[in-house]
């Protein structure tokens, strides 16, 4: 018996699914990604380091932000730049607005028709206008955050390698707070509906691999941690994960330690719970979820706690900006030669960047391991395992309710 999905609807991207079942046991479950490559390191060899970050923020349309500034990380660290306080706080801060963003969209207009049983978005603004209203609200909210400090909402124009090109007006920065404490409650209100969703009760163990920091949440610094106790530097985990290529498939297959793992929000709930923001974490804990919690679905859950999290942050941090007056202090440097690795935290888990430069500043080789890649052979896993436990009525709803609880962005992985 095979099960066969040509496409999947409702995730960024074009992908599949097939299965072969034997005797009632699965056999292989394969997703099969259906664009073709976009061959964007290839593009960047020989091209200027500072163009890297402007091409890689193309990659995604969806989430621009995290690839223009994993890039400027791992440039910096090639060039020995050690950017300012106020540059990585301004930085944070549109990773908080990329994650709304992004976080929104997918939560209401992708997996909330799933547990409805609505399979078109239009009809689920009909039935649920009110909430529809409140999710567009809350995702703009994170568009003007990166609009005010990167320029424009998609593709940012002030980020740099060395600070900012143009810094944001204190009083825009106010718009950002004034806005926030407005959208608080509203993003309590729309994420409630995800608290309160009945998820499919499965589970299998894997390993949660987060960035993590001493002093917060961490989406723009930290080490590499696990759930199974791994703490080292961002840069040395890039060079421990094996990116096994298949054939006829564009996306590759990244494993650490042979076996596959999973990154995202409920990887970073996992591991970094008791580092919430207040509200978020007193509604984390009303929920009584034991962590780490081993249940791919709840990755949906962690999203809505997230967006909490990073309204409730973004105040924080334009309090913390504006503690001084905002000053144009970017960093002399030469270029010379070098190698660098940059992570970030990307609203589907743990974004990659690393770039070797020559003495006159070319780029010489590159490499990008995304989010959904990393996650592609974990998702595999779990169709493996669940496939047997769902309804054969259902069968083909459930697999696409399980590949969108990932929220796969198959750009990112066709990069």
């Amino acid at each position: 018996m095979q099960i066969k999905l040509d496409h999947i609807a409702k995730i960024e991207g074009h992908m599949g699914f097939v299965a072969d079942i034997i005797n009632g046991k699965v056999q292989d479950a394969r997703l099969q990604v259906t664009e073709g490559a976009r061959l964007i390191e290839g593009i960047l060899l020989g091209r200027h380091y500072y163009e890297a970050p402007e091409i890689t923020s193309r990659i995604c349309g969806v989430c621009p932000v995290v690839h223009n500034l994993a890039s400027i990380k791992a440039l910096e660290a090639a060039l020995g730049v050690d950017s300012s306080e106020q540059t990585k706080g301004l930085r944070r801060l549109m990773i908080l607005g990329q994650t709304i963003h992004s976080h929104c969209l997918h939560l209401f207009f992708f997996s909330l028709g799933d547990f409805f049983g609505i399979a078109s978005d239009l009809d689920l603004i009909k039935k649920r206008l009110e909430e529809t209203q409140t999710a567009l609200a809350v995702r703009n909210f994170g568009n003007q955050i990166i609009k005010i400090i990167g320029g424009r909402i998609i593709h940012p124009l002030t980020t740099d390698i060395d600070g900012f090109r143009k810094l944001p007006d204190k009083n825009d920065l106010l718009k950002i707070k004034k806005l926030g404490k407005r959208i608080l409650p509203q993003a309590i209100d729309l994420i409630e509906i995800f608290l309160n969703l009945e998820y499919p009760q499965i589970e299998r163990g894997t390993e949660y691999i987060s960035l993590a920091a001493t002093k917060e949440y961490a989406f723009y610094d930290g080490n590499i941690k696990s759930t199974k106790g791994l703490n080292i530097p961002e840069e040395r985990f890039m060079f421990d994960i094996q990116e096994i290529e298949l054939i006829n498939d564009v996306a590759k297959r990244p494993l650490h330690q042979d076996k596959s793992f999973m990154v995202g929000a409920l990887a970073r709930i996992n591991n970094n719970a008791h580092q919430l923001s207040n509200q978020a974490k007193y509604l984390l804990r009303e929920y009584k979820l034991v962590l780490p919690c081993y249940n791919p679905f709840y990755n949906i859950f962690s999203q809505a706690i997230e967006i909490v999290h990073c309204v409730e942050e973004s105040i924080r941090l334009v309090d913390k900006l504006l503690a001084k007056p905002l000053k144009d202090d970017k960093i002399d440097y030469k270029i010379k030669a070098g190698q660098g690795v940059g992570a970030v935290e990307a609203p589907r888990g743990t974004l990659y960047h690393y770039y070797e430069i020559d003495d006159k500043g070319l780029i010489k080789h590159c490499n990008l391991i995304t989010p959904t890649v990393q996650n592609l052979a974990n998702l595999e896993a779990d169709l493996t395992k669940f496939l047997p436990k769902f309804k054969t009525s259902h069968v083909k709803e459930q697999i696409k309710m399980l590949v969108r609880a990932y929220d796969p962005c198959i750009t990112c992985a066709t990069h």
